[in-house]
């Protein structure tokens, strides 16, 4: 399955058809968001990405998806696209994992050229996936990757997991924090305890955040309140 990322729609149906023509699979979404879920689930054959997504001409959104991309999916070829290209916008795509890089509007011709050389120089790297238990029984059924800064997270995740320790996850909007706190779930103690999501986001739109922020904040003072005892007792001790 090819993947068309472009939040223009007569872009994505002109693409699709001429890929459908082709005897390719096709997929298209308009922006971020659907691409992130879309890769998560399933490992595309390639990927057409735009790299503007709002009125930005910057690309910087697009080699952000990119590397987003690359987290999950780090084998698959992607080829940008834009309107606005430069030498320099090349190279940075580049950098980040792209395989090619076109402006609009293109020659379809060329373009299917691209394509096919990305696809018959990556078909050998695309190989099955890991399994989905390790061999220590650690359960990354819901992660999928093998970059290695996700494996870096991944033995991260297994030191923690089958301890009591409070986990704060940080990272931006789509690079998979819900999937790493699910992990932790599965592989701790309480995994057959329910795992529950809260979406602060949606709560603020209809309780008020002064009440939430109020509730966030005396479920972190006792973790915060302990770590200062800690340190205070370690100071006195050092002091003696």
């Amino acid at each position: 399955m090819i993947l068309i990322i472009d939040d223009d729609s007569a872009i994505r149906s002109s693409l699709s058809f001429m890929l459908k023509r082709a005897k390719y699979e096709v997929q298209a979404v308009a922006g971020p968001r659907e691409a992130i879920e879309i890769v998560r689930s399933v490992a595309p054959q390639l990927i057409l990405m735009d790299m503007n997504f709002t009125l930005s001409t910057t690309g910087e959104e697009g080699l952000t998806l990119l590397k987003q991309v690359k987290i999950f999916r780090p084998d698959v070829p992607v080829i940008l696209m834009t309107a606005w290209g430069s030498i320099q916008l090349a190279v940075q795509g580049m950098q980040a994992g792209a395989f090619d890089f076109i402006t609009k509007p293109w020659n379809n011709v060329a373009l299917m050229q691209r394509i096919e050389t990305a696809l018959e120089l990556t078909a050998d790297k695309q190989k099955p996936e890991a399994p989905v238990v390790d061999n220590d029984g650690f359960d990354r059924s819901h992660i999928i990757g093998k970059s290695k800064p996700l494996m870096d997270v991944l033995a991260t995740i297994k030191r923690i997991a089958r301890t009591n320790a409070s986990v704060l996850i940080t990272g931006e909007s789509g690079t998979g924090k819900e999937l790493i706190a699910e992990a932790v779930h599965i592989n701790s103690s309480r995994a057959k305890k329910p795992f529950v999501k809260v979406n602060l986001g949606i709560l603020c739109s209809r309780v008020k955040c002064s009440v939430i922020k109020k509730e966030r904040l005396r479920m972190l003072l006792p973790t915060v309140w302990g770590v200062l005892n800690w340190r205070t007792r370690e100071l006195f001790s050092w002091m003696r």
